[in-house]
């Protein structure tokens, strides 16, 4: 009899936990990111970007920038006498991005009780860029230069319409004569359109 009243209570018991845990669920969702346009500043350059939601925590992105690179390459013009030295010389360019990141720790943010509000999460992906040439001293010029990096990288939303990102990784690039290992490195701030 005593079994019979201690097993109720504790049915009981576990069917209120287990309802205030679905209460809760309810009241706070799994957050989502959402799609995005952004004029991106950063130390190196400046661009514009679209990111494209495509799943509640992933998203594809396109973009277009003028960076800072290190010349690749360069080709000396013939009959040139000079000799080029490219070792610490870093050059603007045109550059154009596609990539995907996935946002992995937008539920523990929430727990935490910070913010997720535009894609304010930490996230991996992928990003292909391609550089077009750059005319080094008025004379040398280098060739397409496609780069491809895993990137692991953080956003993080300051103000309404204002997120600082940071993106890292190792970069592989080739003009498809030759190749090298480089960085990707992007630190600045996202203005939101």
């Amino acid at each position: 009899m005593k079994f019979k009243i201690a097993q109720r209570l504790l049915s009981l018991l576990i069917y209120f936990i287990s309802a205030n845990g679905m209460a809760q669920d309810a009241q706070n969702p799994t957050p989502e990111i959402k799609s995005l346009t952004k004029y991106k500043l950063y130390i190196l350059g400046t661009g514009f970007e679209r990111e494209q939601k495509i799943s509640k925590q992933s998203s594809i992105y396109f973009g277009a920038a003028i960076e800072v690179v290190v010349p690749f390459h360069p080709q000396q013009p013939a009959y040139a006498s000079d000799i080029l030295r490219i070792d610490n010389v870093v050059n603007f360019a045109p550059v154009l991005s596609f990539g995907y990141r996935n946002y992995y720790n937008l539920v523990k943010r929430q727990k935490a009780l910070k913010t997720v509000e535009n894609n304010s999460a930490n996230y991996f992906g992928t990003e292909y860029n391609l550089i077009t040439p750059i005319l080094i001293n008025k004379r040398y010029t280098t060739n397409f230069v496609h780069s491809f990096s895993p990137v692991w990288g953080f956003q993080n939303n300051i103000m309404e319409n204002v997120n600082t990102e940071l993106a890292i990784g190792p970069s592989f690039q080739t003009d498809f004569k030759h190749s090298r290992v480089s960085v990707l490195f992007r630190f600045g701030f996202n203005y939101l359109l």
